[in-house]
């Protein structure tokens, strides 16, 4: 076995114990253990870890349950709550890390500053079965989203957050919790069968964004494409500038955010070609010709929606 894909929950966060609930209530998983003193079930290669507490500050999971279970962890799936001043429901799920916050800061939500875990997967998988529930009836009110990369706690293996949102009176929805139980056991089907899970052709590539707000416009079009990968996504507060005098080179934090969300990215995603598709007008002039000028020394493919889906088109 590669190793588990491990559902992690927490009694502290209302959408998680909705979500983790729900999950229950199917009858697929039974007693695995304890880690940590919490509870573990199990079905096939699929863990959920049902922890007290939060999650934003809680780095090494994936270690940590090794350590006390012996099985290496394959990716991360952590169920939350999302909190947005908009009020709106919603259902999200998003990548993590904070790779634009100077090193040995202390990031306020979690994680490593600078640094990114390599994001799940199966990132655009969840996004597109997100779309295909959208207008369950268990949840009217609701809508979907990616958002882009942020947030911690720091882990080793690929990992997303799925999301309850957007305040306490929503964040306790049972429909909203059932839509995600459901959509999970369809997502990891053959991981709860003991199996593997199927993956894309080789030659499709994964897509990192750069640009655009915080619900990653860009990315929901691509990643809506059958077959299409996702890696990180950087929103443009998330890619800092420094301008600089003329004839000296753009300061700013921007580079190493890049290079770090490609680093991980291909972590997540060995082997395969990473390509940028990034909002230009979010950009500006000064801006944009050094970000296209680093992408190029860095031998990374910008491209459009139009040839990112002449590439997945090419099996």
């Amino acid at each position: 076995m590669a190793g588990v894909v491990l559902l992690v929950a927490c009694d502290a966060d209302e959408a998680s114990s909705v979500m983790a609930d729900a999950l229950r209530s199917r009858g697929v998983f039974v007693p695995y253990g304890t880690a940590e003193g919490a509870e573990v079930l199990a079905a096939g290669h699929v863990r959920l870890w049902c922890r007290t507490g939060t999650h934003l500050h809680e780095d090494n999971l994936d270690l940590r349950y090794a350590d006390a279970l012996g099985e290496r962890v394959h990716e991360v799936l952590f169920l939350s709550k999302h909190v947005a001043s908009s009020e709106r429901p919603c259902l999200t799920v998003h990548p993590i890390g904070v790779p634009h916050l100077p090193e040995g800061e202390s990031p306020p939500f979690g994680g490593r500053a600078g640094q990114s875990p390599p994001p799940s997967i199966r990132l655009a998988a969840i996004w597109r079965a997100l779309l295909a529930v959208k207008d369950d009836p268990r949840i009217p009110e609701f809508e979907v989203s990616l958002e882009v990369t942020h947030h911690g706690p720091w882990l080793n293996a690929p990992s997303a957050f799925l999301e309850i949102g957007s305040t306490s009176s929503t964040w306790s929805h049972a429909g909203a919790g059932q839509v995600w139980a459901d959509l999970l056991l369809d997502l990891l089907s053959e991981e709860l069968q003991g199996r593997e899970a199927p993956t894309q052709p080789q030659h499709h590539p994964v897509v990192v964004t750069l640009g655009g707000g915080h619900y990653a416009p860009r990315a929901n079009m691509m990643a809506a494409e059958q077959g299409a990968l996702l890696g990180h996504m950087l929103a443009r507060h998330s890619l800092p500038f420094e301008p600089s005098d003329e004839g000296t080179d753009v300061g700013g934090a921007w580079r190493h955010a890049i290079n770090e969300s490609l680093a991980s990215t291909r972590r997540a995603h060995p082997g395969r070609t990473v390509v940028v598709s990034m909002d230009k007008k979010s950009f500006r002039g000064w801006e944009r010709a050094p970000l296209l000028e680093h992408l190029a020394s860095l031998d990374v493919a910008v491209v459009s929606a139009e040839e990112h889906r002449a590439m997945l088109s090419m099996d």
